[in-house]
């Protein structure tokens, strides 16, 4: 009886075992598979909440993905949902600020323009013509900025021609260009001030141009057309020119191969950046040599280039249709936005390009550069910039530039900002005195490049003279005939 008892009991515990066995490996198992699967449902959930447009349920479940990749993912997608429900409701700043949040997903950057338009567009309904001047200014070539600004210079001159501010609205048409009537209405502000009947000459006296004042504007044009700037470039420790026979020329220190330019023909324009070298071809295509460790030298897809410039380490082109080609160091999609372009200047680590409606931009922005518009020729370097003027005065963003008159070109550097008059006088400006160097004996210029350490002019005849530093062969220039235009 008590040996029956025994085994009952036995049996009893060992099924109690297996029983509870069983439910512990159904409960590891379980565990498992539901850790397995958890983040899948909630993934699917995070989803679900997505497709329905519920942003605000779909953030809470996004809280709790343990996953930081997976909530990088669904995070801006809440934010460019947010962006276009706010953009419907007519929020245009928060809209913005949800795009932005949403980063590169889908074309966010996109609708972040498509905001900063709208709210350019906002302010010129208002009224608001200098706000709305400088929103679709930021916004560089895209859509139709560009003829938005155009319009804020329009609108405002006609306020303030209403308001009889005759000085200010001719200013503002002259920056409109050649938007809707703007030319003819400034020639009529002209004749009605002036009471001259010939529009052109109205147009001059009421600018305060006298016919000297033309005849000089004339052969200060004419002068700058018969420049050969782009002949003659300095980088850190050489010099490049381009030879009369559409050859390069290159000396001075070729550690990085900058001075491996031989065997190129039909050259237009030379460039020089601190350890680089860019030729134009006379096809439109750019040859790069030297230091490229920042891909500086990478040009060889570039066509349609009429015009070269080099910053320290970065290469830029100015295409035919007046846009900018950049390779190098540089976050260039603000630059590559841009458009109507005629010019432009490379400094160190920065650009300057002069607009086919007068404006000069700059990358990054500098201030102070309002006052350059009009320009006939600039110059950028280490977060200045400068420019002569039709009028042949010098103008910059660094306070102390020589007043003169009659200059045709600038030049500029970190250390010196040097011009060039129409007698083929240099008239230099120097930061600091210890870097100065004598140019007074130059009396013949036709080009001038001014470098760091080292600065190069070219005269009448093609002949080159360094100034400066040359202990690293960068003036070994005795024998070169560089391309100078024809007088």
């Amino acid at each position: 009886m008590q040996e029956n008892q025994t085994n009952r009991l036995r049996r009893t515990v060992t099924g109690m075992l297996l029983a509870a066995t069983l439910v512990f490996a159904a409960a590891v198992y379980g565990g498992i598979w539901l850790s397995r699967k958890l983040p899948d449902w909630r993934i699917g959930r995070v989803e679900a909440a997505i497709a329905a447009g519920d942003t605000a349920l779909a953030r809470r479940r996004i809280e709790q993905l343990s996953d930081e990749a997976q909530r990088s993912i669904y995070l801006p997608q809440c934010d460019y949902l947010d962006g276009q429900a706010l953009l419907r409701a007519g929020d245009t700043a928060g809209a913005r600020a949800a795009f932005a949040a949403a980063g590169d997903y889908l074309d966010a950057v996109e609708m972040v323009r498509l905001c900063d338009y709208q709210a350019a567009e906002a302010l010129y309904s208002r009224g608001d013509w200098e706000g709305a001047l400088e929103a679709f200014r930021a916004l560089g070539a895209y859509a139709d900025a560009a003829d938005r600004c155009a319009a804020c210079h329009y609108a405002w001159a006609l306020e303030l021609e209403n308001a009889g501010d005759l000085n200010a609205a001719a200013a503002q048409l002259t920056l409109a260009g050649e938007y809707a009537d703007a030319p003819e209405h400034l020639r009529n502000i002209a004749r009605a001030v002036t009471g001259l009947s010939d529009a052109e000459e109205a147009l001059n006296a009421y600018r305060g141009m006298s016919s000297e004042t033309v005849e000089l504007n004339l052969q200060l044009n004419a002068r700058r057309a018969q420049l050969s700037q782009e002949s003659i470039a300095v980088g850190f420790y050489h010099t490049v020119g381009l030879a009369a026979d559409g050859s390069a020329l290159a000396c001075g220190d070729n550690s990085w191969g900058q001075c491996n330019v031989a065997g190129e023909r039909d050259l237009v324009a030379v460039a020089a950046g601190a350890y680089h070298t860019l030729l134009l071809r006379a096809d439109g295509t750019v040859r790069a040599v030297g230091r490229n460790t920042e891909g500086q030298c990478e040009t060889a897809a570039w066509s349609n280039v009429v015009s070269v410039a080099a910053s320290n380490y970065a290469s830029y082109g100015l295409t035919g249709d007046g846009c900018v080609l950049c390779a190098g160091y540089g976050d260039f999609s603000e630059i590559e936005s841009w458009n109507g372009i005629v010019q432009i200047a490379a400094g160190s680590y920065n650009l300057a390009v002069l607009r086919a409606d007068g404006t000069v931009w700059t990358w990054p922005a500098l201030s102070g550069c309002d006052e350059l518009n009009g320009a006939a020729s600039i110059a950028i370097n280490s977060g200045y910039a400068a420019a002569v003027m039709p009028d042949g005065s010098l103008r910059g963003s660094v306070p102390g530039l020589p007043e003169k008159e009659g200059l045709v070109s600038v030049s500029a550097s970190g250390t010196c900002v040097l011009a060039l008059d129409t007698d083929g006088r240099i008239v230099p400006y120097f930061f600091r005195a210890g870097d100065a160097y004598d140019l007074s004996g130059v009396t013949d210029a036709v080009a001038v490049a001014a470098g760091g350490t080292h600065s190069a002019v070219v005269l009448a005849d093609g002949s080159v003279t360094v100034f400066g530093r040359t202990d690293e062969g960068q003036g070994d220039t005795a024998a070169w005939r560089l391309k100078v235009n024809q007088n």
